[in-house]
């Protein structure tokens, strides 16, 4: 199977697939304006998702054979980039309780901001520290509970 009939193949695969959900959360009931029902966010989440596979299957269909070949969306990709930005994340969530909320999520800006986004080592870490001392600042004046690190920020 050619890319182009395998990228058709999963488009149309996600269509149906949003558009059954779709029908399945519509039978949950959505509820109305005030009090959504159970179905609201599975049929909100599923016709965004076939919405967006349905447009991704016109332009297929109307784009020439020589013109999808070469705009395949993960050909220029680097996976070293993708498996980073994973691993960050899941270290966040592995040293959240340890290190406490300000300090862990510092540390997966500084990465991300120096590793993936490539900023220089001064700007990575000053916008790092910064975002984590506005967040920490707002979920304290928000009244939420995040985890204390060892320096009880």
């Amino acid at each position: 199977m050619s890319d182009r009939a395998g990228d058709l193949a999963a488009s149309a695969l996600l269509v149906a697939l949003g558009a059954a959900t779709c029908v399945g959360a519509w039978r949950l009931g959505l509820g109305d304006v005030h009090t959504p029902g159970p179905g609201f966010m599975p049929f909100a989440a599923a016709a965004l998702l076939g919405s967006m596979a349905l447009i991704q299957l016109v332009r297929l269909a109307l784009a020439s054979r020589d013109q999808g070949a070469d705009r395949r969306a993960f050909a220029q990709s680097r996976w070293s980039i993708v498996v980073i930005v994973l691993g960050t994340i899941a270290g966040f969530g592995a040293v959240i309780d340890t290190l406490g909320f300000a300090l862990s999520t510092f540390l997966m800006l500084f990465v991300l901001f120096g590793v993936v986004a490539r900023k220089r080592w001064w700007m990575a870490l000053t916008v790092a520290l910064l975002i984590a001392v506005v967040a920490r600042v707002a979920f304290r004046a928000l009244g939420l509970e995040l985890p204390r690190g060892p320096l009880g920020i």
